[in-house]
């Protein structure tokens, strides 16, 4: 319970990674063939332009690429401007947005890293053979997409680069489960301590849970809009055959926004269920200190009545009366200690 949450926005330092290498996975139903290269050994951007025939490209970007490099990058792909300028951006929100030859997704990758949730931003821009991905630092949530594209016998090598960007949505949809399904955890953790034990800390605890939960919700519902609108609108470069996959990563995303609202009502519930139990605790160390004054208030007379020295106080010549005057205040202090209990006030 002790994760943090990191948002790549912010200028951490998982944030400050620099791009040196470029990712580059082409592949096709008969061939598969990845590699890196060096920003510094590529000649001109051209190079990757240059797709085998019958070939999807993959061009995976981690980190801050260079403002040249970025430039000459549009400039080979024949990208927008303002295509370019988002990726500069990274506090763009969740869009998409279709031009002449290519298609932009703006989006949010949620993951943990070293048990600290990341939020990195991705820019994923879909040509006619080619799907190029911007993210913030080294690392995603795509390796189960990399290893399903070096299957020989793989689906994925079938379809183009439309079905590559819905297998990108896809683990992206998957991860908001993960991410979800980690709070969850958290949650029923903390509402066993809560019940074993009321503290302080788990306010705290619940306080930061529904900081994370309410990051996390604004970052899934824009996403409803942008996959509804894959799923439903006729785009140049998505295939029909590729739309009912669309539709359901729409359905997926509606159902992580379910899940997210009710890990905010669980959350709500063990609010409420700390608060309960401190008001318990409170009231049973109330009851307890009540008993105790209310025995003492007839002890309290008896010693103030015998203790107000009068010399013509007839008790104070007796032989006994001191033994006396303990057996009655036990007396009564015993029969009103079993009154309560009969009472059930104990």
């Amino acid at each position: 319970m002790d994760s943090k949450d990191i948002t790549l926005n912010d200028h951490t330092e998982l944030a400050a990674t620099e791009c040196n290498v470029i990712e580059i996975i082409d592949y096709c139903t008969e061939s598969y063939h990845a590699y890196t290269k060096g920003i510094s050994e590529l000649h001109h951007m051209e190079e990757l332009t240059e797709i085998p025939e019958h070939s999807v490209r993959w061009i995976n970007i981690d980190g801050i690429c260079g403002k040249k490099a970025l430039t000459a990058l549009g400039d080979a792909f024949h990208i927008h401007p303002l295509v370019m300028e988002s990726i500069s951006d990274p506090m763009e929100r969740a869009k998409v947005e279709e031009y002449r030859n290519s298609l932009h997704i703006i989006a949010k990758m949620l993951y943990y890293s070293n048990s600290q949730l990341v939020v990195e931003q991705l820019n994923l821009i879909l040509g006619p053979n080619y799907v190029i991905t911007f993210g913030e630092t080294m690392g995603d949530v795509f390796d189960g997409i990399r290893s399903r594209i070096a299957l020989e016998d793989s689906q994925v090598r079938n379809y183009g680069a439309d079905y590559l960007m819905y297998l990108m949505l896809d683990a992206l949809a998957e991860s908001y489960f993960e991410v979800l399904e980690t709070l969850k955890e958290q949650i029923d953790t903390l509402e066993d301590e809560v019940m074993e034990r009321t503290d302080q800390e788990h306010l705290l605890e619940i306080r930061r849970i529904k900081k994370e939960l309410m990051k996390i919700s604004k970052y899934i519902w824009p996403l409803r809009d942008m996959a509804s609108l894959l799923g439903r609108e006729a785009l140049a470069l998505i295939h029909p055959a590729t739309e009912p996959y669309l539709r359901d990563v729409y359905n997926r995303i509606v159902q992580a926004i379910d899940a997210t609202e009710t890990c905010r009502d669980l959350l709500s519930g063990l609010a409420d269920l700390h608060l309960s139990n401190t008001s318990y605790r409170l009231n049973e160390i109330m009851k307890v200190l009540t008993i105790i004054s209310t025995i003492f208030i007839p002890l309290t007379f008896i010693a103030g009545v015998y203790g107000m020295n009068f010399v013509y106080m007839p008790e104070l010549g007796m032989r006994w009366g001191y033994g006396a005057t303990w057996v009655v205040m036990l007396l009564i202090a015993g029969c009103m200690v079993y009154y309560f209990r009969k009472k059930k006030w104990f």
